[in-house]
């Protein structure tokens, strides 16, 4: 869900995309589109900040891809806040005039006087990056917790945070909002006390996977930058292991349960590329843009629960973060159920 101010006007545009858009990168696409609508120009950066942000739809779901490629005979629909996209694109701003990405709403979980637990939204860094302009989910928490929004280098409550999600995966996140609560987690996260369990819609292979099976594969780091993958090796390599249980078969997908032992980086990502059944929207990982014919938006992977002693009183917690609507709508629409737990309201 992307967040406006209330009464501020939003412009809508729709594009049939023909045969001339085959094949063309999204960002592409609207960098000659948007401004011949709006008659203005628009940097690449605020390009980029509307796709990431889900002001971009493509056939009624948000896309948060700037690099997919388009088909003829979809439709491209954009939500355009006309006073933020206004305003000076000028990089590391941070003041209260600076220029920002539209920030998402953020849901609250769970929330204690030791423990705040959030759903991430797919396409929200987790942490701030170099670009200040692009809203993060740790900066937004903080606001949340400390009641203003943070513009300046000013005494803040403690928040802490033990884990990360990669910024196409949506999901819950915990953060801890007390010293001796965020001391005590990391000795749950050590001794493997904290459970994360992961929902992933996959390509269907051509030789269908056990129900249920662990990857113990090592991975090691290939490639530099934007191109860095992890990859699983025979020898060296980070010990890395995953529990997985396939949830559902569809037609053209399966919906897979991941229940990560160790915590590596994109650890599901690439155990589940190594068996062959790479995430839907997971191009760097061989994942395809589409499944029977559907479009994909993102990577299509959701951090659907967390289970955990409670840091302080000791009692045993769980917290659920159901699927968001464009994993719901892509479940449902390759004909799945969405009658788990998880995935309900």
């Amino acid at each position: 869900m992307v967040g406006h101010n209330v009464g501020v006007p939003i412009t809508r545009l729709l594009l049939a995309l023909s045969s001339a858009h085959a094949g063309k990168r999204l960002d592409a696409a609207l960098a000659e589109w948007l401004p011949t609508e709006l008659d203005r120009e628009l940097s690449k950066s605020a390009i980029r900040r509307l796709i990431m942000a889900g002001a971009v739809l493509l056939d009624g779901r948000p896309v948060r891809r700037p690099g997919l490629l388009l088909r003829s005979g979809c439709r491209l629909d954009a939500k355009i806040d006309l006073a933020r996209i206004a305003a000076p694109d000028v990089a590391g701003a941070r003041g209260p005039g600076a220029a920002r990405a539209v920030r998402p709403a953020i849901e609250i979980l769970y929330r204690d006087p030791w423990l705040l637990a959030v759903a991430k939204p797919a396409g929200l860094l987790a942490h701030a990056s170099a670009d200040a302009r692009r809203p993060d989910l740790f900066t937004l928490v903080r606001e949340i917790v400390s009641g203003h929004p943070v513009d300046g280098p000013v005494v803040e409550p403690y928040l802490g945070l033990h884990h990360r999600l990669d910024v196409e995966t949506s999901g819950v996140m915990l953060f801890t909002t007390d010293r001796a609560a965020n001391a005590n987690l990391a000795r749950a996260f050590a001794g493997h006390q904290v459970v994360k369990v992961y929902h992933a819609l996959v390509a269907r292979p051509a030789v269908a996977p056990p129900n249920a099976w662990v990857e113990r594969a090592p991975l090691a780091l290939v490639g530099a930058g934007r191109r860095a993958r992890m990859t699983a090796v025979t020898e060296g390599g980070l010990t890395a292991a995953t529990a997985f249980t396939v949830r559902q078969r569809l037609r053209a997908a399966l919906l897979v349960e991941a229940r990560p032992v160790t915590g590596r980086k994109h650890q599901i990502r690439a155990h589940l590329a190594a068996r062959h059944l790479p995430v839907l929207g997971d191009v760097r990982y061989g994942g395809p843009e589409s499944a029977g014919n559907v479009p994909v938006a993102r990577v299509m992977l959701h951090a659907c629960a967390v289970r955990l002693p409670h840091p302080v009183l000791g009692t045993p917690l769980e917290i659920r973060c159901p699927y968001p609507e464009d994993f719901r709508g892509l479940l449902t629409r390759l004909g799945g159920s969405l009658d788990s737990p998880e995935a309900s309201r």
